[in-house]
């Protein structure tokens, strides 16, 4: 998962090590030396994040975040401070300015890498929920989200999750005198994972030791993986200095972490923001799942339909340009569709194309699209990947299709179905979409005249 990375700092050694570091797992680092600086680069190159020192000549790092969280064209960038301040009141102000996280110097190398990915992963999702939603916009289905929406001055829900009774009444304490949030404690970490849609809160607050009733960080996986609590904010109480703990947290989908013991008013401006981010996201997501149904949606599958497939792959053009990176497109044709119908029945062959769009769902990224474009042809769009990641993926669809028979009424032991597929590259230079669809399309047909059931990447013979 690479991304750029702004460095600023107005020492150049400090610059060189961060630099180093952040090198060596192939993020692409841009730098800059000064408060002022850092603005202008962040506005040239938008990067994906920014490691941002607090002791600088002539703007310290609490005014250049302040005025980064409140410029709407970089406000989504998240922010991370890094200095050799370590008073309380000093991480707790960066915070209140909008900044994620707070690294000491010298910087722990898995505290930095951990905290890189976390933060990476959230803001390219949230990407992709932005840039969903310009498209309903543009299309004229939706109104604009703010990105200044201020989401935290709502009301919060929080279910605590603490080691036992008594650090449960610790932490109620700590938090009942603050009315942005409301709390509950849960000790049973079956209970939490059988939480039902209504009861789900805005954020869980977990300790990364649970006991006798399991360990914090399956719990926090548990979460990640149900439908019903993959956007809800995490943060995992971690006990004082165990930064591997931290680091496996992150990597395993916690949103944000903090050490126990915790200062109070530091939890309360991390609840608040994962509040925020929270409500911002369901924002968008219900924009676009509200404003779509009807217009852009295949009433049969639930997928986009072609109109939108091809204003979203515009805006895919238009990211790989800015991001210099590439992307891949997929036309699916299910061979020899006609047969079903024919032999049993349409709502046979529309119960196929259920499941088929089913598969291919539970098998793709969050950010890939996918899109019915005609009766049993379908078209995936995937950004930010490489000619090995597509042929992996189309190879690994055919096989989800092809291994397990489809369910079929009228015939026992259900259908076998194969898919024949055609794969096209777009490079960030790519500008026509249409001959984008052509290719892909050209692809589809060798797989097909080939005896189908196959990938086929798309070259000038194919």
């Amino acid at each position: 998962m690479a991304g750029r990375i702004l460095v600023v700092d107005d020492i150049a050694t400090n610059r060189m090590i961060l630099r180093a570091k952040l090198a060596s797992s192939y993020y692409d680092v841009v730098q800059a030396e000064s408060g002022v600086e850092a603005l202008e680069k962040t506005h040239i190159f938008q990067p994906d994040l920014i490691l941002l020192d607090i002791v600088m000549p002539d703007m310290n790092g609490f005014e250049v975040c302040r005025k980064l969280k409140g410029d709407p064209k970089t406000a989504h960038i998240p922010v991370v401070m890094v200095t050799a301040l370590i008073e309380p009141g000093d991480r707790l102000r960066g915070l209140e300015c909008g900044a994620d996280d707070f690294l000491s110097k010298p910087i722990n190398d898995l505290a930095l890498l951990s905290r890189v990915r976390n933060l990476l992963r959230a803001k390219f999702m949230f990407d992709e929920l932005r840039l969903r939603d310009k498209t309903t916009q543009e299309l004229g289905l939706g109104e604009p989200i703010l990105d200044d929406f201020d989401a935290a001055t709502l009301p919060g829900r929080v279910t605590l999750v603490p080691t036992n009774s008594k650090m449960a009444q610790v932490w109620e304490e700590q938090l009942s005198p603050h009315p942005s949030v409301s709390t509950k404690v849960m000790l049973a970490e079956h209970e939490v994972i059988e939480l039902d849609s209504p009861d789900i809160p805005d954020v869980f607050v977990i300790h990364a030791r649970l006991g006798a009733f399991g360990d914090g960080l399956r719990l926090v996986s548990h979460l990640r993986s149900r439908p019903r609590t993959r956007h809800t904010g995490v943060i995992l109480v971690v006990p004082d200095g165990d930064q591997e703990k931290a680091a496996k947290g992150l990597d395993l989908g916690a949103s944000d972490y903090i050490f126990d013991p915790f200062d109070a008013s530091e939890m309360l401006v991390r609840i608040n923001s994962q509040i925020r981010r929270k409500h911002i996201s369901d924002r968008l997501r219900s924009n676009v799942t509200d404003t779509l149904r009807l217009a852009v949606l295949d009433p049969l599958t639930g997928l986009y339909n072609r109109r939108y497939a091809t204003q979203h792959l515009e805006k895919i053009t238009e990211r790989a340009r800015e991001s210099g990176k590439g992307f891949a497109l997929m036309v699916l044709d299910i061979d020899k569709f006609k047969r079903v119908n024919d032999n049993y029945g349409h709502n046979e062959g529309d119960q196929i194309l259920k499941e088929f769009s089913r598969r291919i769902q539970e098998n793709l990224r969050g950010v890939d699209l996918v899109s019915r474009i005609g009766g049993e042809e379908f078209l995936i769009a995937m950004p930010d990947t490489s000619e090995n990641e597509a042929r992996i993926a189309s190879e690994r669809l055919r096989k989800v299709i092809e291994q397990t028979p489809f369910p079929c009424a009228a015939r026992e032991g259900g259908l076998h179905i194969t898919v024949s597929i055609g794969v096209t590259l777009g490079d960030p230079g790519e500008q026509d979409v249409e001959s984008l669809i052509c290719q892909a399309d050209k692809a589809l047909y060798a797989s097909k005249a080939d005896g189908r059931n196959m990938v086929t990447l798309f070259t000038s013979a194919a």
